[in-house]
């Protein structure tokens, strides 16, 4: 019994010394502590961007595209629940698509998947062309690399009956850089096609083969840059509505070529408009026309510097508007030269050749100054009851033969010696069996060489045709026009 209180004893002793001695030892170690609160930043050297406490702060990935999302595994995969690798499923959608193999629809398909404001690259170092008609519902840039627009090379082809873009209302803008674009077969639908937004195009080649318009852009605003227009249609190849400034700019067409209505104060400045030779000495040609400004109100002023018209019926129309002035404008091979109608216009130090009138002002008030107008056989200024016209410094050099030097016999002159758009089927000057047609025009710029039906087919000079006339003292020449494309 003793053994065995003994024994408890010790045992309880044990128990409190062990008890007494777990605070000493707890305050003798200080490096536990340490180790303890230190420990959860080990890795520091490998992971350095430690921000608050001892976590640490991860890049975060790039978003996916629109219509993906990102799985566990950290790809972007589709959101429809696809992971084939067909046209950008389960990949990241690129932003640049080589022409030379991309399959039809395939810039529409990129288009979809992108951001608002993104850009995208079009390369074609083989001369292939991507086959497409886009649809822009949001702001985009498309632009192109190793890539040059030239004949018969464009990067960009719309499918027959198809637009080549269409921009859907409300876009905030879209901007085209460097494309060489080509509509063969639009029939009824235009090349490029949108309202209410803004569009800039800079370098574009535009061909058009069809019965709408190379460009039809309305209610936007619109800046065009060393842009050229090819068409072959009845309708005006380029129609814009808005606010409208443009530079450098070539318009060959076979009918009308470009019908502007602005809604703001607009600059157009470096216009070339030459009639293609296609429908020459038809009806078609009987009403061409080659720059047509109408519709305004009485709130814009439009400044036009340095417009080129050639071989259209009526060479420049106006109608309506607070202001517009014409400045340095040089016609050529027209009927009806400058034609206003309700309309205020400034006219100066132009150049116009015209078989009827020079000026013509049915209604408004026209203010020419230092003009010279060539070859008519009509009049050189002329006002209807509603025009007034005020002309200073103006030179007027008529057409002394006209139907006057025609032999009749035993017929009346007046039936026998008609205007010639009243016999459409003949040509009206040399210069019309040199024209180039659709198929064979391109800037003469961008060829670097006039084709060998231009070469072959030297337009006269505008002096030889004064002297011809009889015109004594007749003005100095008009520039040379490039039949592979207007002058510069």
């Amino acid at each position: 019994m003793l053994r065995l209180s003994r024994l408890m004893a010790l045992w309880a002793a044990l128990i409190l010394g062990v008890a007494a001695a777990a605070p000493e030892v707890a305050f003798a170690s200080p490096d536990a502590k340490i180790d303890q609160q230190i420990r959860p930043c080990f890795g520091l050297l490998i992971q350095p961007n430690l921000s608050h406490g001892c976590k640490v702060r991860y890049a975060k990935p790039k978003p996916c595209p629109r219509g993906y999302y990102r799985s566990r595994s950290g790809r972007c995969v589709i959101s429809n629940g696809g992971g084939g690798y067909g046209p950008g499923g389960g990949r990241y959608v690129s932003r640049e698509i080589n022409c030379d193999y991309a399959y039809p629809g395939q810039i529409s398909d990129t288009l979809a998947r992108l951001y608002d404001g993104d850009t995208i690259t079009l390369t074609s170092s083989e001369g292939g062309a991507c086959v497409d008609s886009l649809n822009i519902t949001q702001s985009v840039t498309i632009v192109v690399r190793n890539y040059t627009p030239g004949p018969g090379r464009p990067i960009l082809v719309a499918p027959a009956d198809q637009p080549c873009i269409k921009i859907a209302p409300g876009v905030q803008f879209v901007v085209l850089e460097g494309l060489g674009i080509e509509s063969r077969r639009g029939g009824s639908a235009s090349c490029i096609v949108g309202r209410a937004t803004e569009i800039a195009l800079k370098d574009v080649t535009v061909r058009y083969d069809g019965d709408a318009s190379a460009f039809d852009i309305g209610d936007s605003r619109i800046e065009l840059s060393n842009v050229t227009f090819i068409g072959r249609t009845r309708s005006a190849v380029v129609k814009a509505t808005g606010t409208i400034m443009a530079s450098d700019v070539e318009i060959a067409a076979t009918a009308i070529g470009g019908a502007f209505e602005t809604a703001g104060d607009s600059r157009l400045r470096d216009i070339r408009i030459v009639r293609l030779g296609d429908w020459t000495g038809s009806s078609r040609t009987r009403n061409s026309a080659g720059f047509v400004i109408s519709g305004m109100n009485r709130q814009q002023l439009v400044t036009i510097d340095g417009l080129y018209v050639d071989g259209f019926s009526r060479g420049v129309y106006i109608g309506g508007g607070d202001e517009t002035t014409l400045l340095r404008p040089v016609v050529r091979d027209s009927d009806w030269a400058v034609t206003v109608e309700n309309a205020n216009l400034r006219l100066n130090d132009g150049e116009l050749e015209a078989v009827d009138v020079g000026l013509y002002v049915a209604s408004g008030i026209a203010y020419a100054s230092h003009n010279k107008i060539v070859g008519v056989m009509r009049s050189g200024i002329y006002a209807d009851a509603g025009g007034q016209i005020r002309a200073v410094d103006n030179r007027i050099y008529a057409r002394p033969e006209g139907c006057k030097a025609l032999v009749s016999g035993f017929f009346d002159g007046e039936l026998t010696c008609r205007p010639w758009f009243e016999a459409p089927e003949l040509y009206r000057t040399q210069r019309d069996r040199a024209r180039l047609d659709y198929d064979t025009y391109w800037p003469a710029d961008s060829i670097g060489a006039q084709t060998p039906m231009a070469a072959s087919n030297p337009p006269p000079e505008l002096a030889d045709d004064a002297a011809s006339a009889g015109l004594a003292g007749g003005p100095r020449p008009y520039r040379t026009l490039q039949q592979g494309g207007a002058p510069k």
